[in-house]
């Protein structure tokens, strides 16, 4: 039997965004098995934001400094 972490957050969604403690550094963790739903389009996102510094008000919501409120909505 297989066992291992599952990386997923407390409230299903994934942490999308900057650290505050390390310059630079761009999170996109917590997806587990959505990674591959949430990948591409992610993907598209995250490079206007690294190329245009564009702001997206949906990956604000998935800060890693949000509050872990509430359950996963999928379960």
């Amino acid at each position: 039997m297989p066992v291992g972490m599952y990386p997923m957050t407390p409230d299903g969604q994934p942490i999308v965004g900057y650290a505050r403690e390390a310059e630079n550094l761009l999170l996109a963790v917590g997806m587990c098995g959505q990674g591959f739903m949430l990948g591409s389009g992610l993907g598209k996102i995250l490079s206007e934001v690294i190329v245009d510094g564009k702001r997206d008000p949906i990956l604000e919501q998935l800060t890693l400094y949000r509050k872990f409120e509430g359950m996963e909505m999928l379960k």
